[in-house]
């Protein structure tokens, strides 16, 4: 009895890590039971709708997943129009308050199943200007998988480029599988 008072752990948040005092492209490694994959698949999808974001199954299918073992989501915000009027042009940081309609941003999500274990891998491909938005609400994701009693383990948050380079999550991966553009 005593146990469950306990409450589960949970990997630090991104201001407790080393990528949290820049905003630079993020990546979170979390690893959760087997049985917990779709949950926390499912949280972490919510989240990126809070941010804003959308499925992008195009960038999906070009993918070979197969390549790597992994189960692959990618999810996008902004469009081509927003991202050339916008973007690099000084007016990012008036814009950055506006939403869905602002900066461009391209997030993948990986699972992958080792053991009795799953690895969910959460990375910024595209997007670094939006890393504070994204963060605060996966964070959020992982706080309610613990509240449901979820053991959620993990490194956490690092810089994206840390990555294993065998993931599709990591950023020059996702350039070669045509994820990123």
């Amino acid at each position: 009895m005593e146990s469950a008072s306990v409450p589960p752990e949970r990997p630090a948040r991104v201001e407790e890590g080393p990528a949290g005092r820049w905003k630079i492209a993020r990546a979170c490694i979390i690893h959760v039971s087997r049985d917990a994959q779709d949950a926390a698949v499912n949280a972490v999808s919510l989240a990126l709708t809070r941010a804003h974001l959308r499925p992008a199954p195009e960038r999906t299918s070009s993918a070979v997943s197969e390549a790597t073992g992994e189960s692959l989501w990618v999810w996008e915000r902004g469009d081509i129009l927003s991202e050339a009027l916008l973007d690099n042009t000084g007016l990012s940081l008036f814009t950055t308050r506006i939403g869905p309609f602002s900066l461009k941003a391209v997030i993948v999500v990986t699972a992958r199943v080792v053991g009795e274990r799953c690895r969910v891998i959460v990375s910024m491909v595209v997007g670094s200007q939006l890393a504070d938005e994204i963060s605060r609400e996966v964070d959020a994701a992982i706080d309610d998988l613990v509240a449901n009693g979820t053991r959620v383990e993990g490194p956490g948050w690092m810089r994206v480029a840390d990555l294993p380079r065998d993931t599709l999550a990591h950023p020059r991966t996702a350039r070669e599988h045509g994820i990123r553009a």
